[in-house]
């Protein structure tokens, strides 16, 4: 976990630097408990018990986006919210809303150092006592209704120290961090369904069959109402269905048709907690205005005034689901003669992400040397790239390879570039350009 030490950054030269020291905390070895985020809470005098209406949400991939859709359904219908999200894909301060308001740095800062002296020096993981100020910040500031997305897992995720919530959401389960939930489909939605408090209202997104089964027997062993994907709504021709309700989902500014189905969960949350209700006109006026950056988001020219004769997308995708999604919607929009610039966090299972990335047929994938984050080596993935006959070049920056891409021959007047495969990756670009 040191190894993370060296890439966070912060504008704040003080947060940087707490939040930096809260890596030296970290545990020589970590069990899969809540004991230590337990006993910092109990002396911070259990804030996360004061906090009511939560919403809470885990799955592998569509969590962050089903929170803010979530967020934005229920600002616009005049309620504060408080919500936590993770990874930040530019600045820390994104993880963490206050009353439908980023966290400002010095409110941050004040709950940093203040928490960082509760702790005493005890051994804390980064994301546990994050998830411990983050809940004295709600309790300081309490809002209508609290979203917090998981960390990583479900059960023994620091989010899930609550005792209770309104809503469990679980998005669609994959494979991902083999290392800490297992390789199977029904080892990792075991660990994603321990969000599921009892006699709550549980949503689930698409799902396997495996993960279906796992959800629905931990629904009823605590006794709460299930509602799933394709059984109890579900989206055609970009068209929520539920009983006799309609709703047409066009207007939605979030791309990709992945982004209906989690457009279509927060929706049944609102649907069947009376807390969430919603006003259905209000819903077009809504979807235009959604915004999740970083989630198959186009770079303005503006941005990129050296590179005007480019098309620069940017996506998260950093597992294979995620390049599944990605790669339905290169096919769906027809992308021809495309270039991919690509960087891998060295725990990705990149074999897998190839295989994937060959389907979409990119006329040269770009493998950056290392970025700033703990990235795959780029001469490993190249290997496996030229083994599946994927045009493949080392690259030592994205602007090196985009440089390469501006002096390819292509018969197109815009070339098509997809920079993706981290969120580390994406957020340092969209920093670095809005900069510039």
């Amino acid at each position: 976990m040191l190894q993370s030490y060296k890439y966070i950054t912060h504008k704040n030269k003080k947060i940087e630097d707490i939040l930096k020291s809260f890596f030296l905390l970290h545990p020589s070895n970590v069990d899969l408990s809540l004991e230590r985020i337990k006993k910092l809470l109990n002396k911070l005098n259990n804030p996360h018990k004061k906090i009511k209406n939560i919403i809470h949400i885990a799955g592998t991939n569509g969590k962050g986006s089903i929170a803010t859709i979530l967020y934005y359904l229920q600002k616009y219908q005049g309620k504060t919210i408080n919500i936590y999200r993770s990874p930040h894909l530019i600045s820390f301060n994104e993880r963490i809303h206050i009353k439908n308001k980023q966290v400002s740095n010095q409110y941050l800062l004040d709950v940093l150092e203040y928490v960082k002296e509760v702790n005493d020096e005890q051994p804390i993981t980064f994301f546990e006592i994050v998830t411990a100020a983050t809940f004295y910040m709600f309790y300081q500031n309490l809002a209508d209704l609290t979203i917090l997305e998981v960390g990583l897992g479900g059960q023994y995720d620091a989010t899930n120290i609550i005792d209770n919530n309104l809503v469990s959401i679980i998005s669609t389960i994959g494979i991902d961090h083999k290392e800490f939930l297992g390789s199977t489909i029904k080892s990792i939605a075991s660990e994603k369904v321990g969000i599921i408090k009892k006699k709550s209202c549980v949503i689930s997104s698409k799902q396997t069959i495996s993960a279906k089964r796992i959800i629905k027997k931990k629904s009823k062993e605590m006794k709460s109402k299930l509602f799933q994907y394709n059984e109890d709504w579900k989206v055609k021709n970009n068209i929520f269905y539920h009983d006799d309700l309609k709703i047409n989902l066009e207007k939605i500014s979030l791309i990709g048709k992945h982004q209906y189905i989690n457009v279509s969960c927060a929706l049944m949350a609102c649907i069947k907690e009376k807390k969430l209700k919603i006003d259905y006109k209000s819903l077009y006026k809504i979807f235009p205005k959604m915004h999740w950056p970083g989630r198959l988001e186009k770079v303005s020219t503006n941005f990129l005034p050296s590179y005007s004769n480019l098309e620069c997308w940017v996506d998260v995708a950093h597992n294979k689901l995620g390049f599944t999604v990605l790669v339905e919607w290169i096919k769906r929009i027809k992308m021809k003669n495309f270039y991919i610039i690509l960087a891998l966090g060295i725990r990705k299972d990149y074999i897998s992400i190839l295989k994937v990335i060959k389907k979409a047929n990119p006329k040269v994938l770009f493998v950056l040397k290392g970025e700033s984050f703990n990235s795959h080596d780029p001469k490993k993935i190249k290997a496996i790239a030229d083994q599946l006959k994927i045009q493949s070049i080392i690259s030592n920056s994205i602007y090196d390879a985009l440089n390469a891409i501006k002096k390819d021959k292509n018969t197109f007047d815009k070339k098509k570039v997809v920079i993706t495969g981290s969120i580390g990756l994406v957020g340092n670009f969209l920093s670095e350009i809005k900069e510039l």
